[in-house]
């Protein structure tokens, strides 16, 4: 399988193809066609095609998709640096598709510049693939809204539905795949030029998503993990409208170091989980002093409030916040020493046939854990202790309300200071009703800094579990539930 060696560049001829690269088809029930190309590549799970970004996005997704190796035609056809995607194939005939052709080997951070590199497409005008090799150069985008540096390779004619062909280089008796045609303009402006996207640790990360079948979570709303080491705070409600699809997402509030408050709009797992950012006070704002935040209904409006303790024990109400921001403000608690010590709050329905998430936990600095049930803008309605002072909780590090156990009475997940991970179910106002451990003391999660809970994904329970690591990685655990957390979401990937 050796490339040609012969110096400078072949010209493009349309050939038989080889085993590895090949075509799809799509039938969406009106229309039948082949777009762009594939290659399989190298994978444990021996089952995944690489293709171009573009070719595969939202706005023009082609359904019931076939992969089809080596195609030729016997009759009629009937975000730029980052344009690259990695497709599972189903079995067929009980084997799968790298079995059947074998794969190229996915070269990450390889460089720019190959001599020689073999390029191969499916343009529709022809019948048969592209064949072409020549040498790739480094590109870098002269373009501010298309950022980014490119593979460049000059190959006559590879015109549209040449994109997600594979730039293939030797590697022992094999290939390897250090690009696809896409990129800087989907591909390239003129038919005679191709780009691809550098592969890099993104690609890196989405191949690995692919591998273990993980929703990727790109580069959505929520940014990068250097930012993420900044959220000090992290609260789950329901305060927008506008999330997309039929079910009501729950919204994340972020507390940033320099007093920034952040309102993420929930979308669901279709959608990267956050499809929008809003800013609810602007940095070096006064909630640079809100030492921590619960969302609940407390004032019965069926959209969730914020509850603030700040730094001098004061709390206060902000009422039915939303992607407007703040619709007015209650004092619930005048400064207090007393409660400078309420190191942890959460809000959730503790009260047994409640309707609503006004029941507030409180854990204090001495390891007592207080219950104050009906909390609403006229204050506290009564308080319970659940646990005495200088009791095991005082080494519980964070805490996070949400309904884990599926019966519509709250639980708390803790966070213990060594490492472990524990379930409080079912909490009301006569107590705590036993412990269900899901991890044991480890290292790892005791760099689980910031934790929070919500109903993120479609099961419609806020069951699903947030945490903000040290190094500014953002994990969600989708239905955590009495057996564990069952998988993990990476929404924001640690720093490379």
């Amino acid at each position: 399988m050796a490339l040609p060696a012969r110096a400078g560049r072949l010209a493009r001829e349309p050939f038989e193809g080889i085993p590895i690269v090949g075509t799809f088809f799509f039938n969406d029930g009106t229309n039948t066609g082949r777009f762009c190309g594939g290659t399989v590549v190298n994978s444990p799970g021996r089952n995944l095609v690489m293709s171009a970004g573009h070719c595969f996005d939202d706005q023009d997704a082609r359904k019931n998709l076939t992969f089809v190796k080596r195609y030729l035609s016997k009759g009629t056809d009937a975000a730029a640096d980052l344009d690259f995607n990695f497709l599972q194939l189903e079995p067929r005939g009980g084997k799968n598709v790298q079995d059947v052709v074998g794969g190229a080997e996915l070269l990450i951070n390889a460089g720019y510049e190959h001599n020689p590199v073999r390029l191969i497409g499916y343009p529709n005008a022809l019948k048969r693939p592209l064949d072409c090799t020549d040498k790739t150069v480094r590109y870098n985008s002269t373009d501010p809204k298309i950022p980014g540096s490119f593979l460049r390779i000059e190959c006559k004619a590879y015109s549209g539905g040449a994109s997600g062909g594979p730039f293939l280089v030797k590697k022992g008796t094999g290939y390897g795949i250090v690009g696809v045609i896409g990129g800087w303009h989907t591909g390239g402006d003129v038919d005679d030029i191709s780009y691809s996207s550098y592969l890099d640790g993104d690609a890196k990360k989405l191949y690995d998503d692919a591998v273990n079948n993980r929703q990727p979570a790109g580069r959505g709303v929520l940014g990068q993990a250097e930012t993420w080491k900044h959220a000090e705070v992290l609260a789950g409600g329901y305060f927008t409208d506008g999330n997309p699809g039929d079910d009501d997402y729950s919204d994340l509030v972020v507390r940033w170091s320099d007093g920034e408050l952040t309102l993420y709009r929930g979308a669901g797992e279709d959608e990267d989980n956050f499809d929008k950012e809003i800013r609810l006070a602007p940095k070096d704002s006064t909630f640079q002093h809100a030492e921590t935040i619960a969302a609940g209904d407390f004032t019965g409006a069926d959209t969730d409030d914020l509850l603030v303790r700040w730094v001098d024990g004061e709390l206060t109400l902000y009422p039915d916040v939303d992607e407007q921001g703040f619709h007015g403000e209650f004092q619930l608690q005048k400064p207090d020493p007393l409660w400078k010590h309420a190191v942890s709050i959460t809000a959730g329905r503790y009260t047994t046939g409640s309707k609503w998430t006004d029941d507030l936990l409180v854990r204090w600095s001495d390891g007592e854990v207080s219950l104050y049930t009906d909390v609403n803008r006229d204050g506290f309605h009564g308080g319970k202790k659940l646990a005495a002072s200088d009791s095991d909780w005082k080494y519980a590090a964070s805490i996070a309300a949400g309904d884990y156990t599926g019966n519509d009475q709250w639980d708390v997940m803790v966070r213990w200071k060594d490492g472990e991970l524990s379930i409080c179910k079912d909490i009301d106002q006569t107590g705590l009703h036993g412990e269900v451990q899901i991890k044991k003391k480890n290292d790892l999660w005791t760099k689980a800094t910031v934790i929070a809970a919500g109903d993120y994904t479609d099961n419609d329970y806020p069951d699903d579990f947030i945490v903000r690591w040290t190094d500014g990685e953002v994990s969600l655990y989708p239905d955590a539930d009495e057996t564990g957390l069952n998988r993990e979401i990476t929404l924001v990937y640690p720093p490379a």
